[in-house]
């Protein structure tokens, strides 16, 4: 058991009140704040397991947790007594069936492994067959449904009845008496209806008076005519609250006869409710599950204080019990050796609690039989105890029952009292804990303290960082050397005058002067180490980074290279699939005018047509067989930018685009792709002296040919003018010329409608027009070639 005094100093309480706002129950509120740390190794592990179940449940499988019902422990105890529960209370029966039953559900359906969670599930009470009776029944906290039973419902189909009759019966009344009335309304007086009529007109209204108004002008009177009615109506009112009456009884017996279940069940739905709490707990502060043991080893990373702003907190880094079982840690106030110490006890009492804590995933804690601790100033004016008798009665409480199994946090050990026997009596009390094998952070400004610890094993010196420029804390702890507390060199930094300063330094002893300068140059060379530590594993890792992009980039390159040559090859298979398909269209085309028994004009200039292309065809695919027959291996001194080159591994032809310093690699242009291949697959295309190819002379400076740009084809038929014209075109093309007319007359217009057929699918033809007025009009056409 753990001690109140240890749960108030390490502000545990603090820690489940915040979790409690998390819990929906009031029974689970009440449950978490009344939580104390479990000693037994099996139950933290078996507690803080079903916490990681819940913390999976909500936010890795995103089920939805509890919904809030009354706290119901008091209406359990009342229907086990025979007392009848009332609408509200039943209705809150049936609410908490219903989240058991969607609570059960949502847990046993998971695919997921929640051992733990499914079997407390298992054991959560469902009744849906009286929670659904509760809510076919009870509509509202005021309102019974009609159909809770069939006697109610003839009862209430009999009240309708009735106030319709008596409603008929009054409406009537007044219809025919309006100069005795007041109002022409009806009201209700005592539960019954009533008329207002006009004290004057008292006498000539016969019935019962049951009110008059404030002023006495108007009485209230139940006619004679439905005081039968209205003594019915009151009889059957009676009826249906006694039919109510017996429906709440019966439905709470149900209640009364179950509720050992019900105990039960809020019992195990408040233990859901506290696990979700501390599940929503973790997720806000990013709160982990630390690796535990029962063996005392203790390893903080990066750990933070749950109760400091997250935007001010410094994470720490503790170590305890793996090669030391005692730290004694010292250096200047405010610089965090408390913090430490809390933080230390207190994520022990969160683990053992249940609770997830605040740090890296790969810390340690351990399961403790007793924390002891003594910490702040807790002078007591009721005990007549000053601080020194109240740290010393912690002390003594500590020595007298820890053990190998306790944790010990001291404060400012020995604080209080002379220097040199503070000392000496903290001395003490650290080697008797020590000898009973208690673990434990100690915090102290004692020198003589911090020699002891230097020259004792099975306990370590540690101290917090502070800047050696400003003596700024930096919450740092380090562990191995012991800190100084600078007491001196900060009161001057405040400002405190020289002559105090000198005077102060002028009553400390040389070995303590000496002590406090070999202790503070050895931080600031400790903190220049690992200054320069910090920067060199800054640079490999920058280092590592830009090995891993290279590598990263490298393979990029290959990949992309790869994919451009699969590219290359298969835009070229697409094009030789292409040119094929179009040379089976134009043989296909060409056939059928073959087959035909008669052929028109147009078939001439189809036909024409067709061969023509076919010739472009088969002088592409000649170019490339005639240059790909002239190869020769690469001579790499020789070969230069803009050379062509054959690709035996692609089958196809490109130009040289750009030679590696290496000459390894060589990039070619095919098309429009650019590709990166090696010399061994390239061969030289050399060029064929007499290379038969079409001659078109692009100099426009050729005069050895006559320049004629018209052609008369009147007279001629439409296949005489069409293969005189194609010829004309073909001499033009060579001679560069960028307009020509032709003079085929207007008559029929056979002849001018061939032309003009044929123009329009001759591929070297920009545009065509027939003349305007001057130039010949429909007996010309003008033609633009490309």
């Amino acid at each position: 058991m753990i001690l109140e005094k240890t749960l108030n100093s390490l502000e545990y309480y603090n820690i489940l009140d915040e979790i409690s706002t998390f819990a929906v129950l009031t029974s689970g509120k009440t449950a978490i704040k009344a939580c104390v740390p479990l000693t037994n190794y099996k139950k933290v592990k078996n507690l803080l397991d079903k916490t990681n179940e819940a913390y999976k449940l909500l936010y890795i499988l995103n089920c939805s947790g509890l919904s809030y019902f009354d706290d119901l422990s008091d209406e359990i105890r009342r229907s086990e007594m025979g007392a009848t529960l009332n609408f509200k209370e039943l209705l809150s029966f049936a609410k908490m069936f219903a989240v058991s039953r969607r609570i059960k559900n949502n847990i046993l359906t998971q695919d997921e492994d929640l051992p733990l969670l499914k079997e407390l599930a298992e054991r959560i009470y469902v009744d849906e067959k009286l929670e659904k009776e509760i809510t076919s029944k009870i509509l509202s906290e005021d309102t019974m449904s009609d159909t809770a039973s069939d006697k109610l419902f003839s009862l209430r189909q009999k009240i309708k009845s009735l106030n319709a009759k008596i409603r008929d019966k009054l409406n009537s009344y007044l219809s025919a008496s309006n100069k005795f009335m007041q109002d022409n309304l009806v009201t209700m007086r005592n539960g019954r209806y009533v008329i207002p009529v006009k004290s004057e007109y008292r006498s000539s209204v016969k019935g019962f008076i049951h009110d008059q108004s404030s002023s006495g002008a108007t009485v209230f009177i139940e006619p004679e005519q439905v005081i039968e009615y209205n003594n019915e109506l009151r009889t059957v009112l009676i009826e249906e609250q006694a039919e109510i009456q017996r429906i709440l009884i019966e439905l709470t017996s149900k209640i009364g006869a179950i509720s050992e279940n019900l105990k039960w069940n809020l019992e195990n739905l408040t233990e859901i409710d506290t696990l979700f709490a501390k599940a929503a707990y973790a997720y806000k502060h990013h709160a982990v599950y630390p690796e535990i043991n029962n063996n005392g080893q203790i390893s903080l990373i990066k750990a933070r204080h749950p109760l400091i702003d997250k935007d001010k907190v410094v994470p720490i880094n503790v170590t305890l019990g793996e090669k030391y079982n005692f730290l004694v840690i010292s250096g200047p106030n405010t610089g965090g050796k408390t913090v430490t110490l809390k933080i230390t006890g207190l994520f022990t009492l969160m683990i053992m609690s249940g609770i997830f804590v605040p740090c890296s995933e790969n810390s340690k804690l351990s399961v403790f039989e007793n924390i002891f601790t003594d910490i702040g100033d807790e002078q007591s004016i009721t005990e007549s105890l000053s601080t020194f008798s109240s740290h010393m009665s912690n002390i003594i409480n500590t020595l007298n029952y820890a053990n190998n199994n306790s944790l010990v946090l001291l404060d400012e050990i020995g604080a209080g009292t002379d220097p040199e026997e503070g000392a000496s009596l903290a001395i003490a009390v650290i080697n008797t804990l020590l000898n009973k094998g208690s673990y434990g952070i100690i915090t102290t400004h004692y020198s003589k303290l911090k020699e002891f610890v230097a020259n004792t094993s099975n306990i370590e010196n540690a101290c917090m960082d502070f800047d050696p420029d400003t003596y700024a804390p930096l919450y740092k702890l380090n562990i191995g050397i012991p800190g100084t507390s600078n007491a001196i060199e900060i009161s001057k930094r405040l400002g405190l005058p020289e002559s105090v300063i000198n005077e102060a330094l002028s009553y400390m002893s040389k070995d303590k002067i000496s002590f406090e300068k070999v202790l503070m140059q050895a931080e600031i060379t400790r903190q220049k180490a690992q200054s320069e530590k910090e920067n060199l594993e800054k640079l490999n890792r920058e280092k590592s980074l830009e090995l891993e992009e290279i590598k990263k980039e490298r393979e990029r390159l290959n990949f992309l290279r790869n994919k451009i040559e699969n590219s290359a090859k298969l835009e070229i298979r697409k094009i030789i699939e292409s040119k094929t398909e179009e040379a089976e269209e134009l043989l296909d085309e060409l056939k059928g005018l073959v087959k035909k028994s008669e052929h028109s004009s147009v078939d001439i200039i189809t036909a024409r047509n067709i061969k023509n292309k076919i010739d472009d065809k088969r002088y592409l695919a000649t170019e490339t067989e005639n240059e790909s027959k002239f190869l020769q291996k690469i001579d790499l001194n020789k070969l230069k930018v803009g050379d062509k080159v054959f690709s035996e591994k692609m089958q196809t032809i490109g130009i040289v685009n750009k030679i590696s310093s290496s000459k390894n690699k060589i990039e070619i242009i095919i098309g429009n792709i650019r590709v990166d291949v090696n010399f061994d697959d390239l061969y030289i295309v050399e060029k064929e002296k007499k290379e038969v190819k079409r001659q078109i002379n692009l100099s426009k400076k050729d005069t050895s040919l006559k320049i004629t740009t018209e052609l008369n084809i009147i007279g001629k038929t439409v296949m005489e003018g069409i293969t005189e014209l194609e010829a004309f075109i073909s001499e033009a093309l060579l001679k560069n010329l960028e307009e020509v007319r032709i003079i085929h007359g207007v008559g029929t217009g056979k002849l001018r409608n061939g032309v003009w057929e044929y123009l329009r699918t001759n591929k070297h033809v920009a545009e065509y027009r027939s003349g305007i007025y001057g130039e010949g009009e429909k007996g010309v056409t003008i033609i633009k070639l490309k």
